[in-house]
Formats: C-alpha cells, structure tokens, sequence
C-alpha cells in the first residue's frame, strides 16, 4: 500500500516545525528518515501516526486521508514501533503480541484461536516463540524490540512505522534487527540515526534538515561526501565494506 505526504505544515507551540514536506513511500518500499539531531524526522512520524496533527497538508495510505478515518481504521493501516514502545506494567509476551489484535476486535470481543494463530505465527516471524510466556519486563532491549515489532506485526497493517528502532541496542541486535524489519516485505518508514544502516539496507533515503526535505533518492544517490559534508558536517568517504560487500561510509570529524 502506498503512503502518500503531500505539503504537510506542522507547528507546535505557535512555533514552524515542518514545513511543506512531500514523501511518497511505494508498497514495499523501505524508506529511511534522516537528518540531524532536531531536523523534523520524529515529528514527521507522529504526523503518520496520528500524534501530532499537521496545519496543512494531506497524509495518505492507499488513497485514504489517515486524518480523516476512524483511529481503527488508521490502526489497520499502519502500526508503529516507538522508541519507547508504550509498555507499562507486567505483561507476558504473547499479552504484548496480542494488544496488536485491538484494531480488529471490538470492545468487550474476547481473543479467538484466529488471534492466537496470528500471535504464534507473528512470535515465529521475528524468532521470538520461546519466549511467549516471559515476562517482557525481563527481555533484553533487542529481544523487547522484536517483540514491540511482533505486536506491530499482529496488526497486519500493509505499513510499518520505526522511530530510530536501533537506539539502545548492541551491534548484533541492531544488525539483526535491520535485517529483520527489511525481510518483512511491508512498506516500510523508519527515522534512522546511523548513515551506514540507511546506506545498507533502504531501497531509498528522504534526507531532512531544519524541517524541510533536502534529499530524496536511492543511498548510494543522495548520500554523496559532498552532501553529508554539507548537511552532517562531517567528513565521509563512500565505498564497498570489505566484510558484507554491502556499500559503507567511512565518517571523520572536519579539521579545526
């Protein structure tokens, strides 16, 4: 399903924020927020997932205003991993899965064996079934944003959100992480800190700087030594890793 950002305006506090921002992401598609600290890309996501409601503009998943249907309705068209995932309290994972079965239930509707196949089979996905029963309070934070992906994943919305899902992780967790959100074959939108994960593993990078779009296009396009020297302020130099073979950006602070 295509997510379509048309001159969307966002202010907060009386205060510009974003300013005329257009974004297409095609189904499939895994699209890579990037900027500096401050830039606009967590505001923008809020946007998408109906936090912060822009002044102007339209956002769009199949042609539907996802500000103008129902939050149930937007909620089975995209679901959202935070960085903070929203869990408080003691739940068992297989509890945490099945909150992403809400858009497809009505209120007093107790969980069926349809729910719980999807929960087993979503658990499966991101290699998480063994611990179903766990507490989610005792995983460790690579294992708790699998299971945050997995409760996204229950939703079965054609759109996947991800604010800076490896914050706070190790290498191998956000290598694994990465590999595992691009295999999903959603359309996917993650804001993203590290240049050489958007470099790696986005089909293509929507670059924002000061509340505005500044670059748009494939990695190995946009992200030039000139350009990030430009927005970053950072030296880089651009070229096969010698280990993955996959493309890797050597970054060096700017002498003084």
């Amino acid at each position: 399903m295509r997510l379509a950002i048309a001159g969307v305006h966002v202010e907060i506090d009386g205060l510009p924020i974003l300013g005329d921002i257009d974004l297409i992401a095609e189904p499939g598609e895994f699209v890579g927020l990037i900027g500096p600290n401050g830039s606009g890309k967590s505001t923008l996501l809020r946007t998408i997932y109906r936090s912060l409601r822009p002044i102007a503009g339209v956002v769009s998943l199949g042609g539907e205003d996802l500000w103008k249907i129902s939050a149930r309705r937007a909620a089975r068209h995209r679901a959202v991993v935070t960085q903070h995932g929203g869990v408080d309290g003691e739940f068992t994972v297989s509890e945490i899965v099945a909150m992403g079965r809400g858009p497809h239930k009505r209120l007093l509707d107790r969980e069926d064996d349809t729910d719980r196949e999807i929960i087993r089979a979503c658990l499966e996905r991101v290699d998480m079934l063994p611990a179903a029963e766990r507490l989610f309070s005792t995983l460790s934070g690579g294992e708790r944003q699998r299971i945050l992906i997995a409760r996204a994943l229950a939703q079965q919305a054609p759109l996947l959100i991800l604010d800076e899902p490896t914050n706070h992780l190790d290498v191998r967790a956000q290598l694994g992480l990465l590999d595992l959100v691009h295999d999903l074959g959603l359309t996917l939108l993650a804001a993203l800190h590290d240049l050489n994960h958007a470099a790696a593993h986005c089909d293509r990078v929507v670059v924002l700087s000061q509340g505005r779009v500044i670059g748009n296009g494939p990695p190995l396009v946009t992200l030039t030594p000139e350009f990030i020297e430009t927005v970053f302020g950072v030296r880089a130099h651009i070229g096969p890793h010698p280990i993955t073979g996959r493309p890797h950006i050597a970054l060096a602070a700017k002498p003084q």
